[in-house]
């Protein structure tokens, strides 16, 4: 029989190539493959008491009858050694390996001792899939699992096993589990049967139970460990009980194991399928073959020790575990070019429909925004270059004196904003009717009049503030805008027929007083309608006049006055013959609605 063996050597490039396809992950979640966690780790599991470490101790294999017992050595000085040192049962042979002379080693307990303890101690998180431990000698009659995810600061316990729960751990619950977190306590695995080769198993998620969200918090305090401890508590023995008062009973009792096997993986939170050792102080001690590393080759534009977080420049979503269906990939920021770094802001995501929730750092090249959009005030961008150039923002060329902000201009034209009296490409001029363009004046320049006139040359509006719409007039005459029923060329005088009351002034009108005393129907009082003559001057108000014939009189009742106060009489009236007229005026005080007579 002829063998051919073809031996291709791949270049560098290819060799890159098809390890970068191996790192893909398909479009929903993926995970880096299980493995035992034990591998490569020895210098990492201790053991709290292990036979012969300080020299050789007999121990004993017992059976049910008496007769069966055979005692050899333990001496566990220097590592085990097939051929050299046969008896040392140190605790890095629970380890695996598929070697013929496995059943040949084993870790063993010094004999008689309850209280022993096996820990493995990570160098950073793993995902725990189960634990499964092979004993040489009888199982423990109870034991307990711990984990702990913060390096052993502290622990929580994952399970309960005895033979009699009740017994050894009356605290716990010996039933059935009713929901994935329960902590209770399993009897399954203590008996005296076998005597050798019994395990014990532990699967960190019972598969009775449906996991909808394998990222709830629960969940991940179950199946993410940095330490795992195993913590025996009771030996098993065959009826003849311990005796308290040796320190060293009986050889026959002690515990013993073959295999610990730790299943599981590093974690990546299903953004990586391959893992590298861990760097630094807590890094692997050494590469072994089949080990399992603990630092996630992440993707998904994600980064970290387990993927943990969006890789630099990656903000604009927020980062989540990825799902069985969506990787939940990172997505790159985009701040144009003008910055390079940024971070996930939630208002912003939310405000944008879940679209964009990166906010751009330190923007470059005189640029603001959430995505360095725009360019800084007073600076505008050139419309002839694209907006990730970097010498796209321009200064906006506006006088400070008649821009709007000092100087400000629209962030996309250029084009200045000008004050209110003020124009100009560069708002530097003032309008048509305007002058004296002055950098603390709100509308920029005032209104002026007379232009060209050497009469009045340039002259200020000064318009009556009361009685003008605003402050600006005609640049030919200076006449202001008069609000209704204003007259003047400042409107500060009131039209003809009206007046401009103080504040407190109360008139009262002739045409609606009543007469003094009871007349005889010919001797009324006669109101004259307004009209004009050509030869008398308007000097009425209100409906008209009233013509009162000598030795009658008016009555009016003064019911407004809003306080007490003194008050000045005015009376206002003309006579039609040319004679002295006398007018007697009589004050009758009532006291009402509080009002006194002064």
């Amino acid at each position: 029989m002829i063998f051919i063996l073809f031996i291709v050597f791949l270049p560098a490039a290819r060799l890159q190539e098809t390890q970068y396809r191996q790192d893909q992950c398909p479009s929903g979640s993926c995970n880096p493959q299980l493995g035992d966690l034990m591998v490569g780790r020895a210098p990492r599991l201790s053991a709290s008491s292990t036979c012969g470490l300080d020299g050789p101790q007999n121990y004993c294999i017992i059976g049910y009858l008496e007769e069966e017992q055979k005692c050899f050595t333990c001496d566990s000085r220097l590592p085990y050694n097939h051929h050299g040192n046969p008896n040392s049962h140190r605790i890095e042979n629970v380890i695996t390996t598929f070697d013929p002379e496995r059943k040949t080693k084993w870790w063993q307990s010094e004999n008689g001792f309850h209280q022993v303890s096996v820990q493995l101690d990570l160098e950073t998180v793993f995902k725990f899939s189960h634990l499964v431990l092979t004993f040489k000698s009888f199982r423990p009659a109870a034991m307990l699992v711990e984990r702990s995810k913060d390096y052993g600061r502290s622990w929580k316990v994952f399970r309960y096993f005895a033979e009699d729960c009740l017994l050894s751990f009356p605290s716990v619950s010996n039933q059935p589990a009713n929901s994935i977190d329960d902590i209770v306590c399993d009897s399954r695995y203590s008996g005296s049967d076998p005597s050798t080769n019994g395990e014990v198993v532990l699967k960190a998620l019972d598969p009775i139970f449906e996991i909808r969200n394998p990222y709830a918090p629960n969940i991940q305090d179950l199946i993410t460990l940095t330490n795992i401890r195993v913590n025996f508590t009771r030996l098993f023995t065959l009826g003849d009980i311990l005796s308290r008062r040796r320190r060293n009973p009986q050889d026959k009792y002690y515990y013993a194991l073959y295999n610990m096997v730790v299943r599981g993986s590093c974690f990546c939170h299903g953004h990586a399928s391959r893992c590298t050792p861990v760097d630094g102080g807590r890094g692997d001690v050494f590469t072994q073959t089949g080990m399992v590393h603990g630092r996630c080759v992440c993707q998904h534009n994600t980064a970290g020790e387990n993927c943990e977080r969006c890789q630099e420049f990656h903000h604009d979503s927020p980062w989540r575990p990825a799902g069985r269906n969506t990787a939940n990939t990172c997505r790159r920021c985009n701040c144009n070019g003008h910055s390079n770094s940024c971070h996930f802001d939630a208002t912003r995501f939310e405000a944008t429909g879940m679209q964009s929730g990166g906010v751009c750092e330190d923007c470059l090249h005189d640029r603001t925004g959430s995505q360095c959009e725009r360019c800084r005030p007073f600076l505008f961008q050139d419309p002839q270059r694209t907006a990730d150039d970097p010498h796209a923002c321009r200064p906006c060329d506006c006088n400070p004196a008649g821009s709007e902000g000092g100087g400000l201009c629209d962030a996309l034209s250029g084009t200045c904003v000008c004050k209110e009296n003020v124009e100009g490409r560069h708002c530097n001029q003032c309008k048509y009717g305007f002058f004296n363009l002055r950098r603390d004046d709100p509308a920029g320049c005032q209104g002026f009049w007379g232009l060209g006139h050497s009469e009045f040359r340039c002259s200020a509006c000064d318009c009556d503030v009361g009685g003008a719409y605003s402050t600006t007039c005609s640049p030919e005459d200076g006449q202001c805008h008069c609000l209704p029923n204003m007259v003047g060329r400042q409107c500060s005088d009131p039209a003809p027929r009206y007046f401009l009351p103080p504040l407190d002034y109360f008139l009262y009108e002739a045409e609606l007083a009543a007469p003094l005393l009871p007349l005889d129907p010919g001797y009324a009082l006669q109101i004259v309608p307004r009209q004009r003559k050509t030869d008398q001057s308007i000097t009425w108000t209100g409906l008209g006049l009233v013509r009162v014939l000598e030795g009658a009189g008016l009555r009016f009742t003064v019911d407004n006055l809003p306080s007490p106060m003194d008050y000045q009489l005015v009376i206002r009236y003309e006579s039609e013959v040319k004679k002295t007229v006398r007018v007697l005026v009589m004050i009758c005080f009532l006291q009402t609605k509080g009002l006194k007579p002064h």
